[in-house]
Parts: C-alpha cells; sequence; structure tokens
C-alpha cells in the first residue's frame, strides 16, 4: 500500500509539473517546515457504507468526462491520459479549461481505499461530503491554495480521485470555489461510472 506521503506528492505535482512556472514546494519540504506546529484536533470521521461497488479496473479516466459534460465544465482541451507511479501506477486524465487556465485530473486509484485520507499521517484535511450517493471526502492539502481534491469512495481499495486547480490563472477560484468545482466534476464523471455498469 502506498503511503499518504506519496498522495501528497501527487498533489502538488499533478497541477505544477508542466501548467506553471511557479516552483513546486516537495511534501518533505511541507512538512519540515510545519515540524513545530500542533496537528488540529478534528473528529475522527467514519464514512458511510457505499450503496454498491463500482469497481475501476476496467474503466478509463479519459472517458468518463463526456463531450457534452466538458463542454458544460469549459475544458476545452482533449483529454490527456497518463499514469501516476506515486499512486500505484494509477490511471489519470487531464482536461484544461485553456480560456481561464484552470486544469482538472481525474485518477482511478486501485491500490488502496479512500480512508488513507483519513490518516493523520496524510496531513490533509478531510471533510465528509457525498457524491452520487457514494461517500466522498473532500480533500484540502495543508500550504496548498493552488487546487482541491474530491475523492470518491466507490470499492473496497479503490476511490476515484478528483483535482480541480490553477494551471497559470493570475486570478484563480478561490480555494472554496475549486472544492466546489471539484465536486461538480466528481458528480459529472461519477454519473457516467454508474451508467456504465
Amino acid at each position: 500500500m502506498r503511503t499518504a506521503g506519496l498522495l501528497t506528492v501527487f498533489l502538488v505535482a499533478a497541477l505544477t509539473t508542466g501548467c506553471t512556472s511557479a516552483p513546486a514546494i516537495s511534501a518533505h519540504e511541507q512538512r519540515r517546515t510545519r515540524v513545530d506546529e500542533p496537528l488540529p484536533t478534528t473528529t475522527p470521521i467514519t464514512l458511510p457504507p457505499r450503496p454498491r461497488e463500482l469497481r475501476l479496473d476496467k474503466a478509463d479516466p479519459c472517458k468518463l468526462l463526456t463531450a457534452a459534460q466538458r463542454k458544460d465544465l469549459g475544458m476545452d482541451r482533449p483529454p490527456q491520459a497518463g499514469r501516476n507511479p506515486n499512486m500505484g501506477n494509477a490511471k489519470v486524465c487531464d482536461f484544461r479549461d485553456s480560456t481561464r487556465a484552470l486544469a482538472v485530473r481525474i485518477g482511478l486509484v486501485t491500490e488502496q481505499g479512500v480512508e488513507v485520507w483519513l490518516d493523520e499521517t496524510a496531513q490533509a484535511d478531510a471533510t465528509q461530503t457525498q457524491v452520487a450517493g457514494f461517500p466522498a471526502l473532500v480533500v484540502r492539502t495543508a500550504a496548498q491554495t493552488g487546487f482541491c481534491n474530491v475523492d470518491v469512495d466507490v470499492a473496497a481499495g479503490q476511490f476515484l480521485d478528483v483535482q480541480f486547480g490553477n494551471s497559470g490563472n493570475a486570478h484563480p477560484p478561490s480555494l472554496e470555489q475549486m472544492c466546489s468545482r471539484a465536486q461538480e466534476v466528481a458528480q459529472a464523471a461519477m454519473s457516467t461510472l454508474i451508467s456504465a455498469k
């Protein structure tokens, strides 16, 4: 099982690599600069049961947003498929809004469950929500305001990861707006995934 630290590296790298000239701050550097800061006290999250299992093994992340959905979301660039070796070689797909310099990455994580974000070593602020009737988390990573993730608990040991963030906009949306947009994208992707099953 991959560590939550590697997931943090993925989150930091996902929207900074090839999208902006700003230097990335590594997860190690983030932890080092916050070593003396006390961890916030939060109530533990217990996710409710999922309505059913939606396995991701055979899904294609680039097909989880239809042409109509991409148009509605303002994603006008062709999807770009890839892999993320830091998340068990998870299949990923990048979508871009070239007009507003915003980006979406959809990842299909099949090597660990969404509960990885509930571990205190994740160094993230996770808030419980629901997407298409499935339990989900809105994940904000410490010291990062350029993107927000929504992770949907679709099956045992698997989750749908949606990251929405800035890819060069001089006046990007607020973090809360990006979290809201990430939920919107996750809803669209889950609708496509459910209809295909």
